[in-house]
């Protein structure tokens, strides 16, 4: 009895393992399939990403107002020995157009009546030759001269009454050869002058002659044989031009 039911309890025992071995493997559960994300259209664009835009502040170009012309100078030495040039004034170039100019002068040997300083006002000039002309003149004597000339007489511009061209005598200037003056010219709006010798007035509001221009030249005298011995005594006249503003066009 205990014998059929051990082969009974193995038969039970060999029946379990054989059903257990026949059962297909479980599927595993299927996870529900998430559907891929269907990718965002990005429109093709080429060109760089546009920048924020950031408004600059363009500054307004400074106009610096162009600086008058001038004509300052060093010192300039000039030596006349030759006889030919007798009883003639000689100029410079024209140094400019002018609405003011000054200049120091000084003479070292020559006729000391013979005078010095700035021929301006004419109506046109070629190398110095002008057919009319204003003139701003002194002389190592203490003496000095405002005249104009038209091409055919000259006026005192100091004295409307003059029959002539005088000399005046003034206290202003420094007298001797070698001594150093300095003589100003200045234009009104109205193209009315103002002359100043060493910082003094000595004529102002005088009316310059119609066709007159600015153009200014620096001249200085030389006398005549009888006054001059150029061969042993050269004419030497210095000059330079410390201050000037130039005329506008």
């Amino acid at each position: 009895m205990k014998k059929e039911m051990f082969i009974l309890a193995l038969l039970s025992i060999f029946f379990l393992f054989a059903g257990c071995a026949s059962d297909e493997t479980p599927e595993e559960e299927s996870l529900p399939e998430i559907p891929a994300q269907e990718a965002e259209s990005i429109p093709e664009n080429t060109s760089a990403p546009e920048e924020t835009q950031i408004p600059v502040e363009v500054e307004e170009p400074i106009i610096v107002p162009e600086e008058p012309e001038i004509f300052t100078t060093e010192w300039i030495d000039l030596v006349i020995d030759d006889d030919e040039n007798c009883g003639y004034f000689i100029t410079t170039d024209e140094l400019g157009k002018f609405s003011s100019i000054e200049g120091e002068f000084k003479k070292d040997s020559g006729n000391e009546s013979s005078c010095f300083g700035f021929v301006f006002g004419y109506s046109s000039q070629e190398e110095g030759i002008v057919p009319d002309y204003l003139r701003f003149a002194i002389n190592v004597k203490g003496e000095y001269s405002i005249h104009s000339w038209n091409g055919s007489e000259y006026k005192d511009l100091l004295d409307p009454e003059a029959d002539q061209a005088y000399l005046y005598k003034t206290e202003f200037i420094s007298t001797g050869y070698e001594a150093v003056n300095t003589l100003r010219i200045e234009l009104d709006e109205n193209y009315n002058l103002s002359f100043l010798i060493n910082g003094n007035e000595v004529a102002s509001d005088i009316e310059a002659f119609e066709n007159s221009t600015p153009g200014v030249m620096v001249f200085f005298s030389v006398g005549t044989d009888k006054e001059e011995n150029l061969s042993e005594n050269p004419v030497k006249f210095s000059y330079r031009i410390t201050d000037s503003k130039s005329a506008e066009e």
